[in-house]
């Protein structure tokens, strides 16, 4: 499988009254096209800042400081906030832990993915934008799709909330997806079914998933390949069977036995 994604020898520092934090700090993998990548680590690992260094979400104070993010061959950190808002959402997609913070409240939920599909595709009539926000809904299994396009987000259960980001980022069928601790705020069960949803989604789209999260059970039921952080760098990585069989690093091994 070729690479869809490469990251090389990334630098991502904060910088702070009390000077520069290195966030990450020389991070290289890759990514293939149709896999479900696992980025595994304790929180402060970089793994997130990673991620958000490739769509260009990093605060104010972030910035990448060196290496390389190439998508389909084109260079993501010199890019432009006009052409990275082509590819954010269009060609990679986010979703994140906490959907109650990602969603509008006032704003009933059907209209916020007609609102993702309208600024990615104004040619579609309003019918059109509302039917395929309705098929998005089934397709994530949201029951009775069509009656809760007009519900809001705290009419919804955590897990359903969840489920309307997954149609949110599923909106301009991306060709990345990254899942940003997803399930964390879950519970067990719902956290199951979320798992399920996603590597359904993503047989049935063929898309990548980069799954960040810190829970080593999730990697093993979903992921095909894991790259372990700490501290800002890679420690290991490894096809999902191969890591667990026979982790390579004590970081791993650490984390295994925990």
């Amino acid at each position: 499988m070729e690479n869809i994604l490469e990251i090389k020898g990334l630098k991502t520092s904060f910088l702070t009254s009390s000077g520069e934090v290195q966030a990450v700090r020389g991070v290289s993998f890759n990514v293939k096209k149709g896999e479900v990548l696992g980025i595994v680590g304790e929180s402060g690992s970089g793994k997130s800042v990673t991620n958000m260094s490739i769509l260009h979400l990093l605060a104010g104070t972030g910035k990448v400081v060196a290496g390389e993010i190439k998508f389909e061959e084109k260079e993501l950190t010199t890019m432009g906030n006009k052409d990275i808002r082509k590819i954010r959402g269009d060609k990679i997609a986010m979703i994140f832990q906490d959907p109650m913070s990602s969603l509008n409240p006032l704003i009933p939920v059907g209209n916020q993915v007609y609102e993702m599909i309208e600024e990615h595709n104004p040619k579609m009539s309003r019918e059109e934008i509302k039917k395929e926000v309705i098929r998005l809904f089934e397709l994530v299994r949201i029951p009775q799709a069509d009656k809760r396009y007009k519900a809001y987000p705290h009419e919804f259960s955590g897990g359903m909330r969840q489920r309307v980001m997954i149609a949110i980022a599923l909106a301009c069928k991306p060709d990345i997806l990254i899942a940003d601790e997803p399930t964390t705020a879950l519970d067990v069960t719902i956290q199951d079914q979320i798992i399920k949803l996603l590597r359904n989604l993503q047989q049935e789209f063929g898309m990548s998933i980069i799954f960040i999260t810190h829970d080593l059970g999730v990697v093993a039921e979903i992921c095909e390949r894991v790259v372990v952080m700490y501290g800002g760098l890679v420690m290991e990585e490894a096809l999902v069977d191969d890591l667990f069989e026979n982790p390579s690093h004590p970081y791993t091994r650490g984390l295994l036995q925990s």
